[in-house]
């Protein structure tokens, strides 16, 4: 089957602390793991560094991590498909993982709290693809960076675990 983006945002989102957090409220709010974990904002984090994928999930959340410090003016492409995407080169580092938007309201949020964009999407449960490029030496950061990401889903009918498609060099220094 031919798939093809049927929704496509061009957005400029913030990253701060090296994190960008994307997640519906929706699907935080009725996730458990809200109710027992002391931070899933923490347990994210954790799960993308331990993996080495430096893209994490727990509860709903996504952590995307970025090599640099912060960026408040990071490109961010968000796509709906009608089906996987055919694979594509030119990014440097990419994940699939799950990521549920029941409500149509797909947040991407700065760790720190200094910011945040909202875009109405499709409502599902989707597989994302959660890509970046243009990537400088860790913790090299600023407006001026060069970075920039993309977020590709499709709909889905089964859970399936992170998986890291492309790792980034860079990331081999990350301590």
């Amino acid at each position: 089957m031919e798939t093809s983006a049927t929704f496509v945002r061009e957005l400029t989102v913030r990253a701060d602390h090296g994190q960008i957090y994307i997640y519906s409220l929706a699907a935080t709010n009725n996730d458990d793991a809200w109710e027992t974990s002391e931070n899933v904002y923490l347990d994210a984090l954790e799960d993308a560094t331990s993996s080495r994928r430096f893209v994490g999930v727990a509860g709903g959340l996504v952590d995307l991590m970025t090599p640099g410090q912060w960026n408040w003016e990071t490109p961010m492409r968000v796509e709906v498909w009608n089906g996987e995407p055919a694979a594509d080169a030119g990014w440097d580092h990419e994940v699939d993982v799950d990521l549920d938007i029941p409500d149509g309201q797909l947040h991407f949020d700065a760790s720190g709290g200094s910011g945040s964009v909202r875009v109405e999407v499709p409502a599902g449960m989707y597989r994302a693809r959660v890509a970046g490029r243009g990537f400088t030496a860790l913790g090299v950061s600023g407006d001026n960076a060069t970075d920039e990401y993309r977020l590709r889903l499709w709909p889905r009918t089964v859970d399936s675990d992170p998986k890291l498609r492309i790792a980034w060099p860079g990331w081999a220094d990350y301590r």
